[in-house]
């Protein structure tokens, strides 16, 4: 099961160049999705693959039609700089924890964010 990280852990997980990828909004903001499993959390969700987090754009965008205005994109990023962009923001409401999403842990993202769009 994925767990949302604090930065201080992750920090001590991955190289300055470990890349991933994310997305961000037109604010160049990246995108941060709450997760069911962590109640008041807002974790921001990397990718270890490009192709997975375009599939989470689509998703959101089927579901949430009305945030095509927000023009999400898939960005690649070194992993540790975009932490340290995104706890230096002071825009709330602001990202409390990160999540590395491997390509197996996608689906269940796609399932929440459709489930969440039934309720």
């Amino acid at each position: 099961m994925i767990q949302p990280q604090s930065l201080d852990v992750i920090l001590g997980e991955y190289s300055e160049q470990h890349r991933v990828w994310a997305i961000q909004g037109r604010s160049g903001r990246y995108l941060a999705i709450p997760d069911f499993r962590f109640p008041g959390r807002r974790p921001v969700r990397f990718f270890t693959s490009q192709y997975d987090a375009a599939r989470v754009i689509d998703t959101i965008l089927e579901v949430r039609p009305v945030l095509e205005a927000q023009k999400f994109v898939v960005v690649e990023v070194l992993l540790l700089e975009a932490l340290h962009k995104v706890k230096a923001d002071k825009i709330p409401p602001r990202a409390d924890s990160f999540v590395v999403n491997s390509p197996g842990e996608v689906y269940e993202i796609l399932s929440q964010i459709k489930h969440k769009s039934t309720v």
